[in-house]
């Protein structure tokens, strides 16, 4: 029978220190994979390195919005009115009517549950269109200036 030889002290010595240098290696790399990545990514963000790349940066930002329902309030003063109704994107620019509660001295009000995002509105005195005069956030649409409401 031939005797099995078993490894000696020596040789278990190297395989401790080679693992213990893999261990190290490899834990140096991904350090170093994170730190160049990192660079990378926010060097091609100041100087895009493609076409690509520059076209995805220019596109516009979207906001994203929460979707939790949340109540606005629209009011407006309007001594003399005798109706004062809510035309916005969210009720069909008046075919759903929400009609402001009329208040003392000409103040009407009413409040809406919106989700998050932007909001187009005017309110109509008396069946004319009056812009909100609190709201300087405007843009003309189909010829009409209409004011935004931003839920976020």
């Amino acid at each position: 029978m031939r005797k099995i030889k078993r490894p000696g002290a020596l040789f278990v010595l190297f395989l401790i220190l080679l693992a213990l240098v893999l261990t190290w290696f490899f834990a140096a790399s991904e350090d170093y994979y994170d730190y160049t990545s990192d660079t990378i990514e926010s060097s091609a963000s100041v100087a895009p390195l493609n076409k690509e790349s520059l076209l995805t940066r220019s596109a516009p930002v979207r906001r994203k919005y929460d979707t939790e329902v949340k109540y606005r309030t629209f009011y407006l003063t309007a001594p003399g009115a005798k109706k004062v109704e809510l035309l916005a994107d969210f009720n069909r620019w008046g075919k759903d009517p929400i009609e402001l509660k009329a208040y003392r001295k000409g103040y009407f009000e009413t409040s809406v549950a919106l989700t998050g995002g932007e909001y187009k509105y005017v309110f109509s005195v008396d069946g004319k269109d009056v812009a909100d005069p609190t709201n300087k956030d405007r843009r003309i649409v189909d010829g009409r200036e209409v004011c935004i409401k931003t839920v976020r």
